[in-house]
C-alpha cells in the first residue's frame, strides 16, 4: 500500500521512502504524477532525492540561466496540467531583467528556442543525473515557490557534455548534505471576479496600441484573463467549441500557414513558430509531431475556448485561447505575424470562420 499524505509538507525522508515504494510497485507515469498522488509537489519529491541519488540543488538559477547557450543543442520542456511544449535547439543569449518588483527575461530566437521568463517564480533548481534503459539521462529543472515546474532542460547526444559537466560542476551543490528548498503549499485557485466595469474595460481594450499592452489592462482593472475575456463584447472575445483547437491546428496544417504556439507555467512561457502536420491522436491525447518541435495536450484539461481580437498598429491580431476548468490558460494560438504587419488573411479567415459555442 503506498504511502500517501495529507498536507505537501512532510520530511525528505518520508517523500524518498514513497517514491522507492512508486518505483517498486513500477507505478506509471512521471514525477509530475507520482507527486500529485503523494499529495506534494514534484518539486519536493525530487528533492527528497538529494543526498541519495545524484540530485544537486543549483546555488544561482540566474547563473546557470546564462550559462545555458553553452550546452548547445537540448531538449527544452514547458508545460502546464494540460499541455507539455518540447523543442529541440540551442538556448540563445538571454536577456534578464532582474531589477524591479516583476523581472522577466527572455531567451529570444524566432522559429527556433524562443522563451519569456517570469524570473520572481524561479525560486529553485536541481541538476540531475540517473540510469535509464536508454542510457544515462542529464536534466536541469527549475521550480517555482509552490515545487511547480516552471521549465526542464535534457540533454541530447548532440549537447556538450563537457560544457554541461562544466556547468554542474561550477553551480550545483553536490555534497551529501545540500540542503532541501522549503517550498510553499499550493495556493487556493485564482478567483475570476468579473468587471466592475465592463464598459470601461472594452473602451481600454480597443484603444490597445500593442498586445502586451493587455497585462497592463489586466492589472488596473484586476481581473483575471479568463474574466477578461467574459467581460467584452463578441467581436473582441467570442467562446467556442474547445475542439476549436483541432480544427484550427487541422486547418493551419492543410493551409500550410506558419503559425505559434504559446505554453506557460507560472514562470516560464514557451513558444513555437512555424508550421504543423495536424493533429496526431495517441492514447487520448491530442500529438504534434514536428522536427524539433513536439506537442502533447490532453483534451480533458480543455474546459472553454475564446476567439480573441485585440487592436495593433498593423491591424487587429486574432488568437484562440484554450483554459482548463479552473480558468487556467493552457495554450494560445496565433498565426505568424511580423511586427508591425496585418497578420496573414488565411489566418484571419480561418479563425473567423470558427463556430460559436452555441
Amino acid at each position: 500500500m503506498s504511502t500517501a499524505f495529507a498536507t505537501p509538507t512532510h520530511t525528505p525522508s518520508d517523500l524518498y521512502l514513497a517514491l522507492q515504494e512508486k518505483r517498486a510497485q513500477q507505478a506509471p507515469g512521471y514525477f509530475v504524477d507520482w507527486a500529485r498522488s503523494l499529495n506534494t509537489s514534484e518539486g519536493a519529491l525530487q528533492a527528497a532525492r538529494i543526498g541519495q541519488e545524484k540530485v544537486w540543488p543549483i546555488r544561482d538559477v540566474i547563473q546557470v540561466l546564462r550559462a545555458l547557450p553553452s550546452l548547445g543543442h537540448v531538449l527544452a520542456i514547458t508545460r502546464n496540467l494540460g499541455v507539455v511544449h518540447e523543442f529541440k535547439g540551442t538556448y540563445p543569449e538571454p536577456k534578464l531583467g532582474e531589477a524591479g518588483s516583476h523581472p522577466t527575461g527572455l531567451f529570444l530566437d524566432i522559429g527556433g528556442l524562443d522563451l519569456r521568463l517570469m524570473l520572481s517564480h524561479w525560486y529553485w533548481g536541481c541538476a540531475i543525473e540517473e540510469e535509464t534503459p536508454k542510457g544515462t539521462r542529464r536534466c536541469l529543472q527549475f521550480f517555482d515557490q509552490y515545487g511547480s515546474a516552471v521549465h526542464k532542460t535534457f540533454a541530447l547526444e548532440e549537447t556538450d557534455l563537457q560544457a554541461w559537466q562544466a556547468l554542474v560542476e561550477q553551480h550545483t551543490d553536490t555534497s551529501a548534505q545540500a540542503a532541501a528548498p522549503d517550498f510553499l503549499p499550493e495556493p487556493e485557485p485564482e478567483q475570476h471576479l468579473p468587471a466592475t466595469s465592463p464598459s470601461q474595460v472594452e473602451a481600454e481594450w480597443r484603444q490597445i496600441k500593442d498586445v502586451h499592452q493587455f497585462f497592463g489592462l489586466l492589472r488596473r482593472h484586476r481581473l483575471s484573463r479568463f474574466a477578461a475575456l467574459q467581460s467584452v463584447p463578441a467581436d473582441l472575445s467570442r467562446p467556442v467549441p474547445v475542439t476549436a483547437f483541432n480544427t484550427l491546428v487541422d486547418a493551419a496544417a492543410e493551409a500550410k500557414i506558419e503559425v505559434m504556439f504559446f505554453v506557460g507555467s507560472r514562470g516560464c512561457v514557451q513558444i513555437y513558430t512555424g508550421q504543423v502536420s495536424g493533429i496526431k491522436p495517441m492514447r487520448g491525447w491530442l500529438n504534434l509531431f514536428e522536427e524539433n518541435f513536439t506537442l502533447h495536450a490532453n483534451p480533458e484539461e480543455f474546459a472553454y475556448a475564446f476567439v480573441t481580437r485585440k487592436p495593433q498598429s498593423g491591424g487587429w491580431v486574432s488568437s484562440l485561447e484554450v483554459f482548463n476548468a479552473a480558468g487556467q490558460l493552457q495554450v494560445q494560438m496565433y498565426g505568424r505575424r511580423d511586427e508591425g504587419q496585418p497578420e496573414q488573411a488565411a489566418w484571419t479567415a480561418m479563425i473567423n470562420a470558427l463556430p460559436d459555442l452555441n
